[in-house]
């Protein structure tokens, strides 16, 4: 339980590097917004393809079971949070707010570095697979739950082409493929620029959160009650349906730790591009990422206590 922490404390100090430099103004928003880029667009791609470049590739056999739990995880926790956004809130437009909020979870900047901290670097490509479902709704599902239905549901293609999802189709390709023995000169580039990604995503978090007005950061009771079922309860219902697909450790751990990540930063630019108060998944983002360095450790400690009970 220790080693977990002390892996949580480091990633928070990271982010509190963040914090600090954006306060002293070494750290401004045209360099995140840069940073962003570089890492959505090249780190992030080259961490998950350097995850299979190693000597030891996944299982292939794991490819279908991973797509199957990532989207039945997803179709679950919608069928959950669509109806439960209104134990949160009786105004009705923040309905699809806290639907986004319980639904859409911050994986690409937080997940694949707290996977790659606890599980090794191997594991970005169960991440990655498992979260394709993610990565196809939350510009469709989330613009429209954000939008309080006024935004037509629609799916844009474009998002099943750029670079993260290209990556983790040639990782799956590789893995299926049982390609090995890439050259150095191709692996280790791709290992060192995707290195960048843990320490860039959560300075990239710190600034953000210095961002973030004082009087937005309380938040009301409805965003506390929505970030323990967010953060804790959501977590183990992701567990018990993935324990009835699989019978992999790896994925049932993975897959329910990604499930315990705090409210995607999304949320505040699609309340930006629907000219919409974006006070509500502010303090949502803010409290939820505070309160995550203490409850992914707990969920992943639980989780490990639960799968040796059950002999997993």
């Amino acid at each position: 339980m220790s080693d977990i922490f002390l892996q949580m404390a480091i990633l928070f100090i990271i982010i509190a590097v963040g914090f600090l430099s954006h306060k002293s103004k070494i750290q401004y928003t045209d360099f995140d917004r840069a940073l962003s880029r570089f890492i959505i667009n090249i780190s992030c791609p080259a961490l998950v393809l350097s995850s299979v470049m190693g000597e030891n590739l996944p299982d292939p056999d794991l490819v279908v079971p991973l797509g199957i739990v990532g989207i039945a995880s997803y179709a679950l926790v919608m069928l959950i949070s669509i109806p439960g956004s209104r134990l949160f809130t009786r105004n009705k437009a923040d309905l699809g707010v806290y639907s986004f909020m319980l639904v859409f979870g911050n994986v690409g900047f937080i997940g694949y570095p707290v996977v790659a901290a606890l599980f090794g670097h191997e594991s970005i490509f169960f991440a990655a697979v498992l979260n394709f479902t993610n990565s196809l709704f939350i510009f469709s599902l989330g613009m429209f739950f954000v939008s309080g239905g006024q935004q037509k549901l629609q799916f844009d293609y474009k998002f099943l082409i750029n670079p993260i999802m290209i990556a983790s189709y040639l990782s799956i390709l590789i893995v299926c493929f049982e390609i090995k023995d890439f050259p150095i000169i191709l692996s280790e580039p791709l290992k060192m620029i995707g290195s960048i990604t843990v320490p860039g995503a959560l300075l990239i978090i710190g600034s953000s959160i210095a961002q973030i007005p004082l009087k937005k950061m309380c938040g009301n009771i409805g965003i506390y009650a929505m970030c323990a079922m967010r953060l804790l309860f959501l977590p183990f219902i992701v567990y018990g349906l993935t324990l009835l697909l699989t019978d992999s450790k790896t994925i049932i751990t993975v897959n329910t730790v990604l499930f315990a990540m705090p409210v995607a930063t999304l949320g505040t630019m699609f309340c930006l591009i629907n000219k919409r108060d974006d006070s509500l998944v502010t303090q949502g983002i803010f409290i939820s990422t505070i309160a995550s360095m203490l409850t992914i450790p707990c969920v992943y400690a639980l989780v490990n206590h639960l799968n040796d009970l059950l002999g997993i």
